[in-house]
């Protein structure tokens, strides 16, 4: 069975985190083991999923051809977002890095996926799937909380409305983690 790749930023995790949880098909959840990892760990950890960590020179070859579906995590960290240049930079290289050793990558960032595309980037050569998320699918009101709604609502208020659009975020990067997932499991691609 294959391997999904998951690059994600740290702003997401805890989105990563449960969406992993859930997925009873895994066989393993590996986590690339860094300075960014360590609360997605301990999160997975939390509910009952333990993750394997390895370090990105250590990812064995043969993920791929395992009898599981697996899944291989790694996170940016805040350093990625320092010019559009070097986050173009950093996230065409993890794809380079994953995207062979997997059979799909899902990049869990619209900042990614919208300057990627915005430079014409394409991986049309490419050996994988690749499935980028939408800006429009994560532009929730959560993200752009206005300013005079803050300051009128009570704490407990905001708080439940957030949680309520992290949910609807939620359920919208699981179409696109589904979709990934059925793509790489199609018998076509594993033939």
């Amino acid at each position: 069975m294959p391997l999904m790749s998951i690059i994600g930023c740290m702003e997401y995790e805890k989105e990563i985190a449960r969406i992993l949880a859930e997925d009873k098909t895994i066989e393993h959840i590996i986590v690339v083991d860094d300075s960014s990892s360590s609360e997605l760990v301990s999160d997975l950890k939390h509910m009952g999923v333990k993750p394997r960590l390895l370090y990105p020179e250590t990812i064995p070859p043969g993920l791929k051809k395992s009898k599981g579906f697996n899944v291989l995590v790694t996170l940016q960290d805040d350093n990625v977002y320092k010019s559009p240049q070097h986050l173009k930079n950093e996230t065409c290289e993890k794809i380079k890095f994953y995207g062979p050793v997997s059979n799909g990558v899902l990049m869990y960032s619209t900042s990614c996926g919208r300057l990627l595309q915005k430079e014409g980037i394409d991986f049309h050569n490419r050996k994988f799937a690749l499935e980028l998320l939408s800006e429009d699918d994560t532009n929730t009101a959560y993200l752009k909380e206005e300013l005079d709604e803050s300051l009128s609502s009570s704490a407990k208020k905001r708080e439940s409305r957030i949680e309520a659009d992290s949910q609807k975020l939620e359920e919208m990067h699981k179409v696109y983690y589904n979709r990934l997932k059925a793509t790489i499991l199609s018998p076509k691609a594993n033939s």
